[in-house]
C-alpha cells in the first residue's frame, strides 16, 4: 500500500514523503482520531492537519498513485471486476464543519461517497478504480420530481456512468473490464454507454422495461420464457440473524433488444441489445428471502458456464459493500473524523479509502491463496513477531525443527490467523474465515507489540 503513494504527484516531493508517513501512521490505528494515532508525537500531528489542509494535495493524485500499483497488481489476470456503489457518511455530530449537506433527512449532516472497486475474477480486491465524493444542495432537498425531467448529465445518478468511465482509465490493453452494479444501477444511459464505447456491464434489473419486436413485450415475463439452462451454487454471506448459507441457483438466459424508455429522447441509440440471465433460488430455507436476480449484460451468453460465470461475478459486488463497512465501521470509522472543512475530509476520506482496501485485500487474498509469501505483506519486524505469535498460538510438539535462519517463509495464512486471534478470533473449524473487522482488531494489537518493542530495544532479541 505505502509503495502506491510513492509515486505520488503532488508537485512537491515533500507531499509525496509526507502521504507515505501520514498512511503508514493512521495503517497501525485506523479506529481512532488522528490525534491519538500520533500519541503525543505534536510536530507529526501538525504535519498530518496541514497535509489535510493543503490545496496542493489533489485526491485524484492521491489515487492515480495507487490505481497505477493496482494495475501493475492485476498480472497475470486478464479480466477485472469492477463494482460500483454508493454509501453516505454522516458528519451530523460534528456542526462545526463546513460545507456539507443533507444526506437521508433534512436535518442530518454528511456527504455522499461513490467508490468502484477493482477485483481479480476471483474476487480478490485490486484497488479502488474511481471514487467521487459530493453535497446535496440543501435547496434542491425534496425536489426528486423536477429532476426527472433533466438530462442524465444534471442528475445524481451520472455518477454511474462517469465513475465507470473513470475506472477504465489506464486499463492495460491485455485485460478486459465489467463494470459491475446492482439495482440502483439499472440506468438506460449506462446501457447506452456501455454499448456505444464498447464497454462490458454486468447489472441487475429493476425496470420491467420494454422491448423491440419481442412476444412478451416486456422483460421480465420474457426473462421468465426462457429456457432453464443450468444451476449454480453461490455462497450467501451472512446476514443479522442469519448466518452464512448456500444457495442452489437456476439459471435461465435469453437475448433481448431494449426500448429507449418514454422521455429519454436525449438518451441515445434505440434500441440496445442486451443478454438477460435470471437466477431463481430453489428449496431456499423458510427463514430466508429466496434469492431472485435479473442480470443484464453485454457479455455473451452461450452456455450454462456462461451464465453459472456471471452470476458468481454478480456475487463478488458485495465486496464493495464490505469496503464501504471497513471504511465506516469495520476498520476506519471515518465519520468519527473531527477536521473543519469539507475540502480536509475529502483528503482524508481517499487516504483511509487506499488504507480500507488494504486490509480488505489481506481477508480476500489469503482465502484465495492461503500459502501466499508475506515477505512483501509484513515489514521485517512484523513477520518476526508474528511468528512468534504463531508458536505461541500453537506450540510445537518437541524440539525445534529447523534453526531460525532456515525456517520456512510465514504464510498469509499463518500470519493472518494469528492476527485474527489477538483480535478475538478462536479458530474453531466450523469458525470459518476471519473476517474484515477481526482482522483490524488484531492488527491494532500487533501495533500495540510493536509500539512496546520500539520502547524496549533491549526486548528485541
Amino acid at each position: 500500500m505505502l509503495q502506491d503513494l510513492g509515486d505520488a504527484q503532488f508537485g512537491d516531493a515533500r507531499l509525496t514523503a509526507r502521504a507515505v508517513a501520514l498512511a503508514s501512521q493512521l495503517c497501525t490505528q485506523p479506529d481512532v482520531s488522528i490525534a491519538s494515532a500520533y500519541q503525543g508525537d505534536w510536530a507529526g500531528l501538525k504535519a498530518a492537519y496541514r497535509f489535510f489542509d493543503n490545496p496542493a494535495v489533489d485526491p485524484a493524485a492521491l489515487l492515480d498513485a495507487h490505481r497505477k500499483a493496482m494495475w501493475a497488481r492485476r498480472i497475470p489476470h486478464s479480466w477485472i471486476l469492477i463494482a460500483q456503489d454508493t454509501t453516505t457518511l454522516n458528519f451530523t455530530g460534528h456542526p462545526s464543519t463546513e460545507g456539507l449537506g443533507p444526506i437521508e433527512y433534512r436535518w442530518d449532516r454528511g456527504l455522499f461517497v461513490h467508490s468502484a472497486l477493482a477485483m481479480t475474477a476471483e474476487g480478490v480486491p485490486l484497488g479502488i478504480a474511481a471514487q467521487k465524493v459530493w453535497v446535496r444542495d440543501l435547496a434542491e432537498y425534496g425536489k426528486s420530481a423536477r429532476r426527472e425531467t433533466l438530462p442524465i448529465e444534471q442528475k445524481e445518478s451520472y455518477r454511474w456512468l462517469e465513475t465507470a468511465r473513470a475506472a477504465m482509465g489506464g486499463l492495460p490493453a491485455d485485460s478486459e473490464a465489467v463494470i459491475i452494479g446492482d439495482r440502483e444501477s439499472d440506468i438506460y444511459e449506462l446501457f447506452v454507454m456501455a454499448t456505444e464505447e464498447h464497454r462490458h456491464i454486468l447489472v441487475r434489473g429493476s425496470w420491467n422495461r420494454h422491448l423491440y419486436k419481442h412476444p412478451a413485450r416486456q422483460l421480465w415475463p420474457a426473462a421468465e420464457e426462457a429456457p432453464v439452462i443450468g444451476t449454480s451454487v453461490i455462497e450467501v454471506p451472512r446476514k443479522p440473524g442469519q448466518s452464512v448459507r448456500s444457495a442452489t441457483l437456476e439459471l435461465r438466459a435469453t437475448t433481448v433488444t431494449l426500448m429507449r424508455p418514454h422521455g429519454k429522447r436525449r438518451a441515445g441509440r434505440d434500441p440496445i441489445p442486451m443478454q438477460v440471465v435470471l437466477a431463481r433460488e430453489v428449496e431456499a430455507p423458510t427463514d430466508a428471502r429466496p434469492i431472485e436476480w435479473l442480470l443484464l449484460t453485454t457479455l455473451p451468453v452461450a452456455s450454462a458456464t456462461d451464465a453459472a460465470r456471471l452470476v458468481r461475478w454478480y456475487t463478488y459486488r458485495w465486496r464493495i459493500e464490505r469496503f464501504h463497512y471497513t471504511l465506516k465501521t469495520g476498520g476506519c470509522h471515518v465519520e468519527r473524523l473531527q477536521l473543519s472543512t469539507l475540502d480536509r475530509l475529502t483528503r482524508a476520506i481517499t487516504l483511509y479509502s487506499i488504507i480500507a482496501w488494504h486490509i480488505l485485500w489481506l481477508t480476500y487474498q489469503v482465502r484465495l491463496d492461503p500459502q501466499h509469501d508475506c515477505s512483501g505483506v509484513f515489514s521485517p519486524l512484523e513477520i518476526a513477531v508474528l511468528r512468534r505469535l504463531v508458536l505461541h498460538q500453537r506450540p510445537q510438539q518437541g524440539p525445534r525443527a529447523a534453526p531460525r535462519d532456515q525456517e520456512p517463509p510465514l504464510t498469509l495464512h499463518d500470519a493472518l490467523h494469528a492476527i485474527a486471534k489477538l483480535g478475538g478470533f478462536i479458530g474453531r473449524r466450523h469458525d470459518g474465515a476471519p473476517g474484515v473487522k477481526t482482522l483490524w482488531r488484531g492488527y491494532r494489537q500487533l501495533q500495540w507489540i510493536l509500539w512496546g518493542i520500539a520502547q524496549a530495544p533491549s526486548l528485541r532479541d
